[in-house]
């Protein structure tokens, strides 16, 4: 039973892993640098620390900006060799 477990959490049909965060960057056509916050537990400090990721992801209609708060999933197969995020939706755009 617990290998069947295993086997189904992980694997090509596992649930896609999803972050939200605020575009920093407009790398080059269709790719985007998002900066992702994440609340860490440090059990040597005992106390909660920040940690921020920037994550390149593919946007392939090109319609973010910057400051854009965005939610990205991971694909399972790399866009390319540091792309491995691609945008689910915009979430609030920035008001220019």
């Amino acid at each position: 039973a617990k290998s069947q477990l295993k086997a189904s959490v992980r694997g090509p049909f596992a649930m896609p892993k999803f972050f939200f965060g605020h575009v920093i960057k407009k790398s080059s056509a269709k790719t985007v640098k998002v900066q992702v916050n994440q609340m860490v537990y440090v059990r040597m400090l005992r106390k909660k620390v920040k940690r921020k990721t920037k994550l390149l992801t593919h946007d392939p209609e090109d319609k973010c900006n910057i400051g854009d708060f965005v939610k990205i999933k991971h694909c399972g197969r790399n866009v390319s060799k540091l792309k491995a995020h691609e945008l689910v939706r915009i979430v609030q755009a920035q008001e220019q």
